[in-house]
């Protein structure tokens, strides 16, 4: 196992770092538990790494930092899960999956967060027909502060007074916070094929037609251009694999899109570093973008190839999760469009418009309610103060009864999300019983979980 002292660990976008005192490589779950147990007696803290795609503090330690990169096997697969280790990484789960014929059914964009993180902090795709990621857990087994190991499936509980817990509900989206997960077995089902549909539409069309798309396509989700009158939609439904076989005769997505498409990083992360010094470039960035790399088309592909993509170019993203009912998602994303247009602020695209499920984590944006998410990102920005046009936007969302990602970056006080997340006090409440030391605690999650 590797151990190194003094280690510097720096997050995928660059604007959070630390320094921690130990860190460590784990390459089984005896020395997972050994590390545990060491920071029990010393009284130290511990946070668990992955591939630092959280934009937030979430992951920071300055005493014990544990990566599970050599922790990251498959452990079993059938007709309908997989099995794997923590540590792996999504992109190589999908590829595990996509040989054996396996599918989610729906997938956050990104593949480069590990197994355990993305599920940890509630990573979600689009469609009002899906939930996050994580609710596709069947069981899940974490170290605890105690050395101890608990398996948890969907219908577990634990009694704390007079209270019956539910377990599931707490640690499918936890933060990271009940103990270090080792290994999650998550429901899966056949393989599947889409035809996506992607065209450009105005503003307002988007804002009239956007619920009934939801409700019409099985996956639907937009990217407005911030500073343009244009958002770029994209519907897909499912396909029988007959037609995915001639995909040829349905698709018009040329070689030259393909290409595009692939150069698309290379080509606008020089403009990107630019534009953060001269922003009177951005609408121009974006607009260009639009135009050149956007274009109208329609693609064919597994779940996987329309559905996930990579994403090379850092950037620091906020993003929150709003009611859809009173019409609180439109109400906000209109408010942003009209406060950014006067305020002289300018925002990269895209602005990322997507539909969840209501689902049953307690943790969870989407708890018992369906959910449009509001995203905005700045790209090549890499420090750890918040940007003027982020707070604009942070400030717009707070009126609209916003729930943040908790892998983003949002500046919700603790009262306020205590009225925003109906079951955080019960987390509370369940998360110290566990961990009464607060042994998984950090300086963020110590604001948000501590009574």
């Amino acid at each position: 196992m590797l151990k190194v002292n003094n280690y510097t660990w720096i997050n995928w976008a660059g604007n959070y770092s630390c320094l921690a005192e130990n860190y460590f490589e784990p390459e089984t779950e005896e020395q997972i538990i050994d590390i545990v147990r060491f920071a029990g007696i010393n009284k130290k803290k511990i946070r668990v790494v992955g591939s630092g795609h959280s934009f937030t503090p979430l992951a920071l330690s300055n005493e014990i930092l544990v990566s599970l990169k050599n922790y990251r096997n498959l452990i079993s697969i059938g007709q309908d899960f997989i099995t794997c280790q923590g540590g792996m990484y999504l992109h190589e789960l999908y590829s595990i999956m996509k040989v054996n014929n396996l599918s989610f059914p729906n997938f956050g964009v990104i593949n480069k967060q590990t197994v355990a993180g993305a599920l940890a902090t509630g990573t979600h795709g689009s469609g009002l027909k899906h939930k996050s990621l994580s609710a596709q857990i069947k069981k899940i087994r974490i170290i605890q502060a105690s050395g101890d190991i608990l398996e948890i499936s969907k219908d577990d509980v634990l009694k704390i007074g007079n209270k019956e817990l539910n377990l599931w509900d707490a640690a499918s989206i936890s933060l990271g916070t009940l103990g270090i997960v080792t290994e999650v077995t998550l429901q899966c089902e056949p393989l599947f094929y889409l035809k996506s549909e992607e065209s450009i539409i105005g503003f307002d069309e988007y804002l009239d037609s956007m619920d009934e798309y939801a409700k019409k396509y099985e996956y639907f989700k937009a990217w407005w251009f911030p500073h343009t009158d244009k958002v770029y939609v994209f519907k897909a439904e499912r396909i029988p694999k007959e037609l995915y076989l001639e995909k040829d005769k349905l698709q018009n997505y040329t070689d030259e899109q393909r290409k595009r498409d692939s150069e698309i990083d290379v080509l606008t992360a020089p403009l990107f570093i630019k534009s953060n010094e001269e922003t009177f470039l951005i609408p121009k960035i974006n607009a260009y973008c639009l135009d050149f790399f956007f274009t109208p088309r329609i693609r064919v592909g597994t779940s996987f190839e329309i559905l996930v993509h990579d994403e090379t170019v850092p950037m620091v993203v906020s993003e929150y999760g709003l009611p859809i009912l009173d019409n609180y998602h439109k109400k906000a994303l209109k408010e942003f469009r009209d406060t950014l247009e006067h305020s002289g602020q300018k925002i990269h695209f895209p602005i990322d418009l997507r539909y969840t499920a209501a689902e049953s984590s307690w943790l969870s944006p989407s708890y018992q309610q369906d959910t449009f998410y509001i995203g905005m990102c700045i790209r090549e920005y890499h420090k750890k103060e918040i940007h003027p046009s982020m707070q604009l936007f942070f400030d717009v969302m707070k009126k609209y009864r916003a729930c943040p990602n908790w892998g983003k970056l949002s500046d919700l006080s603790k009262t306020v999300l205590d009225e925003r997340f109906p079951k955080l006090k019960d987390f509370r409440e369940l998360r110290n019983d566990l961990d009464p030391d607060g042994t998984f605690l950090n300086d963020f999650t110590k604001d948000i979980f501590l009574p």
